[in-house]
């Protein structure tokens, strides 16, 4: 069940209905979603996400990454994923090549965790992670198909949708060089793969370009006068989001967004906007349910069309006397703009000001800033090779070339590990089994021998 114990910061941004009375008296219905972080960045989504008492576990090559959210996440709940290959390191250098090989080298881990009960109780799963970098973006493929296995065979809802999605970041313009462009659009290319098989539900996207561009201009502080840094910040408003939406079924009001309805939304193969608006009763209620949908200030911005699912929840101050109309109207105009079936939740609560609105939609197409990291990525191409050409020019302008055959690969009579060749963008998603041996229904004995494994 949710809890507040461990909000800490979270509260600064936290909507009050959160602790009301018509809230806390309804916790035990609250959906169970279970956390699974998978290198730094998803660690770090992660333990904003564990605040809330959802069980929550860390996946890392890198000891001291996990070590960072000690006081949130038991060590019971952070899993070492270390190589034979290579045992001295941590960590993979933003290398989500060398993530994979790691990931493979600790694929009976990953099996262990898609077994757990917290994985096969929950209502729905999150995995985390930060497509920018290695450790995270190797293991992600790995981890979504044996996770998918297990929620299809335990959770799968009655429409077919498997309650399992990603929250995942993006890089931003000051993440230098290709890299990270390249780890990002291969992590986009595998979610978008997984959806179109029907695998996984929504992926929540976080654009930290876009979250850098508003972070500047309206910095958070604490109630006791701290600020908090840029990613930091991002990481609580994504947390305090689905804390709160995903207490919209619990509301009790002439129009209810039920719990199926829910899962159903954030089940659905997709790209997942949520959204939040504070308004009041004179605004403009067009203008309103666009800003809903157009304005998020850390989460990925994209076309509204082709819309799978939606919904939208309104809550009005139970203090204030507002026309039914207005919640009649914000309904029509998302469903316009949606143009797909929209669920509906309207209710009161005590405890806020002003007119409080959710936006939920599920594009079938990743955001925009898809489009810039292409753009970049050719761009941080053509930099590199020309600083590689100055490199060598420099080198060649020395004149010393002839004195380095002494230590020429044929010359050498010491051996090195074999380098990894394969490049991950080459993998292919054609391997993931459509069906998986279905020995028992019960989840009680489920074993890591019912995973197939991944052909890479």
């Amino acid at each position: 069940m949710i809890t507040f114990d461990k909000t800490g910061a979270l509260k600064a941004i936290l909507s009050p209905h959160m602790e009301s009375k018509e809230l806390t008296e309804e916790l035990d219905r609250y959906p169970k979603q279970t956390i699974i972080g998978l290198g730094q960045g998803g660690g770090r989504i992660a333990a904003e996400l564990s605040r809330f008492g959802f069980p929550t576990y860390l996946v890392n090559s890198s000891k001291s990454d996990m070590e960072e959210h000690s006081n949130l996440i038991p060590e019971n709940r952070r899993i070492l994923t270390k190589s034979t290959a290579y045992p001295e390191l941590e960590g993979t250098d933003k290398n989500a090549v060398l993530g994979l090989e790691i990931a493979k080298e600790n694929a009976t881990k990953y099996k262990e965790l898609a077994i757990n009960d917290d994985v096969t109780d929950a209502d729905f799963v999150w995995v985390t992670v930060s497509l920018g970098g290695g450790t995270g973006n190797g293991a992600l493929k790995l981890a979504l198909s044996y996770l998918s296995q297990i929620r299809e065979k335990v959770k799968r809802l009655p429409d077919g949708k498997i309650p399992l999605g990603v929250i995942c970041s993006l890089p931003s313009k000051d993440e230098k060089g290709s890299v990270y462009r390249k780890n990002a659009l291969t992590g986009i290319a595998v979610l978008q793969k997984l959806m179109d098989a029907g695998k996984i539900g929504s992926a929540l996207v976080i654009d930290n370009e876009k979250m850098k561009d508003y972070y500047a201009k309206q910095p958070l502080k604490t109630y006791g006068g701290t600020e908090i840094d840029a990613k930091s910040y991002s990481n609580m408003v994504v947390a305090a989001l689905l804390a709160e939406v995903a207490s919209i079924p619990l509301l009790k009001g002439r129009a209810v967004y039920d719990k199926t309805e829910f899962l159903s939304t954030i089940s659905t193969p997709g790209w997942l906007s949520v959204s939040k608006l504070i308004a009041s009763a004179d605004d403009n209620v067009e203008q309103m349910v666009h800003d809903l949908f157009n304005r998020n200030e850390v989460l990925a911005t994209y076309e509204i069309e082709d819309v799978a699912s939606g919904g939208v929840a309104v809550m009005y101050p139970a203090s204030k006397k507002i026309s039914p109309k207005t919640a009649d109207d914000i309904f029509r105009y998302t469903s316009e703009i949606l143009q797909t079936k929209v669920n509906l939740s309207i209710t009161t609560n005590k405890e806020i000001n002003g007119i409080t609105i959710y936006g939920l939609a599920v594009m079938r197409t990743p955001s925009s800033r898809v489009i810039e990291l292409k753009n970049e990525l050719v761009e941080w191409q053509e930099k590199e090779e020309e600083e590689e050409r100055r490199k060598q020019q420099k080198a060649d302008a020395l004149g010393l070339s002839e004195f380095v055959d002494i230590f020429s690969s044929e010359s050498s009579e010491f051996s090195t590990r074999k380098p990894i060749e394969r490049e991950i963008s080459k993998l292919s998603l054609d391997d993931l089994d459509d069906e998986w041996d279905k020995k028992t229904d019960e989840v009680k004995k489920l074993s890591i021998n019912d995973l197939k494994d991944i052909d890479f």
